[in-house]
Order: C-alpha cells, then sequence, then structure tokens
C-alpha cells in the first residue's frame, strides 16, 4: 500500500444526523414511503465497510472516506499532503492517463480533507461503476509516492491552497477560534501552514496507518448496492485489516486568538456545540437557528436575532452555525464587515447571543422549523454529504437516520434551549480576530469572557 519510488521507478505503473440501531452486517433501513429518500443499504464487501443509496439518477457518485484528517496526523501536514497526493501515478496508471480516461468516460474526480476525513471522490455516468471503483481502489491500495511528484505537483498545489486559504480572514478566524478552543487534535491547523521536514517516507507511514478496514468505508449514491459489494469486493481486496486511528481527546479551554489582516475583517465567537451521531444535542443545534443571521427570504435581513443586529449596521453580515464532529462541536458566531462597522456592531452582536434567555415560543417554532427545513433538504438533495455518511459508519457502525435527528428537533422546548445557553455561556468563549488590530476590540471589551 502507498509503496514509495524513486524517479527511477516511474516506468512500473472529506454530521450531526443520529445513526440508526442498525449493525454491519447486510441490511437495509427499511422506512415508510415519506422516507423513501433517507434509504440506505450497508454491508461489508471482503472486509471493506460500504453504504449506498440508489436513487435512479443518470449520474452517480462514489466516495472512499478515511479517517486521517488533520487531528490524527502525527506530523502537520501529513493529512494535507496525503489529500494531494490522489489521482498521482499508481502502479497501473499515470497521472496524466487518468486524467485521459475521466476525460474520455464523462466524469468529475476531487478530494477534500477535513479535521476528521480525508475523502476521495469521483462523479459519474451511472453505468461507469465498475471503471470509477477500479480507480478509486487502485488510488487508495497502489499510489506510488514518487519523490518528484511530491516535490513538483503536490507540494506547490499545497502551499497555493494555504495562500488562497489564509488570504480570506473569514477562514483564518475560525482556524484561530478552533485554536483557542481546543489547543491540540482539533485546535491544529488543517491545512499545512506548518510543515514539518517530512517527505514520502513519512506520508506513505502514514497511509499505512490509515489506510485500513477499519478506518475507512466506501459510500456511493446513485448506485445499485449489489453492484457496488461486487466491485469493491473485486478493487478494494487488497485493503489490509488493522485498527483505526486515535486522536487527542478533545477538551475545550476558550481564550482569544488575534491576527492583523490587510485582506478583510471577521472575528469568530465560539462555545462548546453539539457533537454529531449519538452525542448529537438538538437543542444546540436549535440555538444556531434561534440567532441565525442568514436570512432564506431574499433582500431581506430575516426575524432571527442576528438578522435584526444586521438591519441595524449596514455592510456587516453575522451568522451563526454548529460544526458536529465525532466526539464534541463547535458552536460560533461569524462576524465578518469593515473594522468601524465591526467595533459598532459586535456590541450588539453579543447582547443578541446573550439574550437568547428572552427567545418566545414563536422564535423557538420558527427555528425548529427552518432546521427541519434544512436537514430534510439536505437528504432530499444529497447536500447530506458522502463524508457525513462515511463519517457515522466508521465511528458507530451505523446508518445517520434523518428522521430521529428531526424527532430530536421537534422535542425541544424553551427551557431546554434557554438551559443550554445559559450553560455555554456562563464558561468561557473561544474568540478569533483577523483584520486590523489596532481598531477591532479584544473579546472582554466587548463582554466576552474568555
Amino acid at each position: 500500500m502507498f509503496p514509495v519510488r524513486n524517479a527511477v521507478a516511474r516506468g512500473v505503473s472529506r454530521q450531526w444526523l443520529r445513526p440508526s440501531s442498525l449493525s454491519l452486517q447486510q441490511s437495509r433501513a427499511f422506512a415508510s414511503p415519506a422516507s423513501a429518500p433517507f434509504t440506505y443499504e450497508i454491508s461489508e464487501a471482503a472486509g471493506t465497510k460500504i453504504v449506498s443509496k440508489d436513487t435512479g439518477s443518470p449520474t452517480a457518485s462514489l466516495a472512499v472516506v478515511i479517517k486521517a484528517g488533520s487531528r490524527y496526523q502525527t506530523l502537520p501536514g501529513l493529512s494535507h499532503a496525503l489529500e494531494h497526493f490522489a489521482f498521482k501515478s499508481t502502479l497501473k496508471r499515470s497521472s496524466l492517463f487518468i486524467t485521459r480516461e475521466v476525460e474520455l468516460m464523462g466524469g468529475e474526480l476531487g478530494t477534500s480533507l477535513s479535521r476528521e476525513n480525508i475523502v476521495y471522490k469521483a462523479r459519474f455516468l451511472r453505468g461507469d461503476l465498475p471503471y470509477f471503483t477500479e480507480l478509486l481502489g487502485d488510488v487508495v491500495t497502489k499510489t506510488k509516492l514518487i519523490p518528484y511528484e511530491y516535490s513538483e505537483r503536490v507540494i506547490p498545489t499545497m502551499e497555493n491552497e494555504v495562500n488562497v486559504a489564509y488570504s480570506n480572514p473569514s477562514y483564518v478566524a475560525l482556524e484561530a477560534a478552533h485554536a483557542s478552543a481546543y489547543h491540540h487534535g482539533l485546535g491544529l491547523d488543517k491545512l499545512s501552514v506548518v510543515r514539518k521536514n517530512f517527505g514520502v517516507e513519512e506520508i506513505a507511514a502514514f497511509a499505512s496507518a490509515a489506510f485500513n478496514q477499519s478506518n475507512l468505508v466506501v459510500v456511493g449514491s446513485g448506485v445499485p448496492h449489489a453492484e457496488l459489494n461486487k466491485y469493491t469486493t473485486e478493487f478494494f481486496a487488497d485493503v489490509p485489516a488493522g485498527k483505526a486511528l486515535t486522536a487527542h481527546a478533545p477538551t475545550y479551554y476558550g481564550g482569544e486568538s488575534r491576527a492583523w489582516s490587510r485582506s478583510g475583517n471577521s472575528v469568530v465567537i465560539a462555545f462548546p456545540g453539539s457533537a454529531g451521531g449519538p452525542a448529537f444535542k438538538a437543542e444546540l443545534s436549535i440555538l444556531s437557528y434561534i440567532l441565525g443571521g442568514q436570512s432564506t427570504i431574499k433582500w431581506s435581513s430575516g426575524n432571527s436575532l442576528l438578522g435584526k443586529v444586521i438591519e441595524k449596521h449596514p455592510g456587516v453580515t453575522a451568522v451563526s452555525k454548529n460544526i458536529a464532529y465525532s466526539d464534541t462541536g463547535l458552536f460560533y458566531v461569524a462576524v465578518d464587515g469593515s473594522a468601524p462597522s465591526l467595533v459598532k456592531a459586535l456590541p450588539d452582536v453579543v447582547s443578541a447571543i446573550k439574550s437568547v434567555s428572552n427567545i418566545t415560543a414563536e422564535d423557538l417554532k420558527r427555528a425548529i422549523q427552518n432546521a427541519k427545513f434544512d436537514f430534510y433538504t439536505a437528504a432530499e438533495e444529497n447536500a447530506l454529504s458522502l463524508e457525513s455518511i462515511g463519517q457515522s459508519i466508521i465511528t458507530t457502525g451505523k446508518i445517520p437516520q434523518v428522521q430521529e435527528s428531526i424527532k430530536s428537533l421537534e422535542s425541544v422546548t424553551l427551557d431546554s434551549v434557554k438551559k443550554a445557553a445559559s450553560t455555554i455561556l456562563a464558561g468561557k468563549a473561544a474568540v478569533g480576530t483577523v483584520g486590523d488590530l489596532h481598531i477591532l476590540p479584544y473579546a472582554s471589551d466587548i463582554g466576552l469572557n474568555v
């Protein structure tokens, strides 16, 4: 798996739903006709876990979700490098050959990296499932880590991605909030900002530890499960048995991180949030909808708490979200705008966060309905990412279930939301501030405890 090759050898050719109680033995999540869009099948193919949903559409998607995101890497930048080695040369194909094949057949190849996972993915015409399953199996088990490709193709694209990301103050502020919140593990940079002096040998060692049957899952959408099982059995047969990677247990600290930027201004105010899967806390998800900020009505700032703040401060955006990880979550409000505008708006944003204890039954109803709409829409339109499904299978061995999450949302009460808000506000915030630091206030200046 991932053999290291020198230049002479060139010729030898990415969360938040509750899981169901189904086991990984071949099974079907039967549902009523109304919930048919949420039906998945799971099984094991030669030891590799697979999950799929057949939508009957003319195009299909396939992904390999590997539990090898930045929180699991042994050196800063390893996950980022491994992601960028996807679809380079394998023992069977050169990267140019892969490109030509996919362009001739019609399809897309891509990768993504999160703090939890690396995802290799393909989108293609439904009838081409055998080829793309074989290609992904080839990439997972037979990629050649060639030094010249690392130096000439991988490192430059990694550096370009870092430069683009860190020219975006909103991205940097959220990364800074993570660092303040967790310190280790989830607090480390997702991208290779600080890249240790490692080479293809270290990348190969990390890949060997990560790419095993306990640590990855094949996820399909728009594919017949029996066919996916057949081709996974054939083309993923070389994936070895092994142990799942472990990471530093998340501990929330809170604090403040500030960074100068000429590109713009952004402040992220974060608190402990809801994890995904069995640890999903519906009241924290609802809390993010109560605060809101991103209107669903064109030309309107909406009636959410943050929507009312935005209306008073033209040019400022404020959005509340919850990032659900496998074992914890980060609930945050991101505020962007010019530095003088943020100086005026941030105290109102903090007041809106603290005013959750005064919400009405109408506020709660609106938040629950909007949350349900987003959950259902994500499932029906396949926006519920293949990564989310794969992560649920890897961490819990169970299928994500939209209906169970909907029931949890509907059971949220005013008291439970107020209690959740009171609990997180009593602790420390994790604040990331990026922009004109000469003007932008400190957390304590706007009434936050860090």
